[in-house]
């Protein structure tokens, strides 16, 4: 049953992927695919010399899974306060398949129906990296 957690199998050769073209980009300061504490994520750390001075952090954690479920965690430490939002798509009872959960605290409350592509390089490309931009300019607004 599509959905359920005995479908969701981590899919490597999308997340090695999407590392392999982040990893090119000027603003990406590091990749890491499956590191110890995210097993089955790719964490992707921005460059923090593009935001102000008080943005200590700001990471994306990409979970895929085989069955076409993923999660994207945009993770922001700033003037010290982790703030985050998320864009899924997984069957849950709170929400439409794709959603998403925005700033500060990616809560399900606040939690909205989005319809996303089918492709997760596509929701990269389209959705989260022109949010991470205009996340870019509030900040230094």
């Amino acid at each position: 049953m599509a959905g359920s957690d005995a479908s969701r199998v981590v899919d490597e050769a999308t997340l090695r992927y999407v590392g392999r073209l982040f990893g090119r980009q000027d603003e990406v300061e590091g990749t890491s695919l499956f590191p110890a504490t995210k097993p089955e994520s790719l964490v992707v750390r921005l460059d923090t010399a593009r935001y102000p001075d008080d943005v200590d952090e700001i990471a994306l954690e990409i979970r895929a899974y085989t069955n076409g479920e993923f999660h994207v965690s945009y993770l922001e430490e700033f003037a010290g306060d982790r703030r985050r939002c998320r864009w899924d798509r997984h069957d849950q009872p709170h929400n439409a398949r794709d959603h998403f959960h925005p700033l500060p605290d990616a809560g399900t409350a606040a939690a909205v129906d989005r319809t996303y592509s089918a492709d997760l390089t596509r929701v990269l490309e389209e959705t989260v990296l022109p949010w991470i931009d205009e996340r870019l300019g509030a900040l230094w607004g």
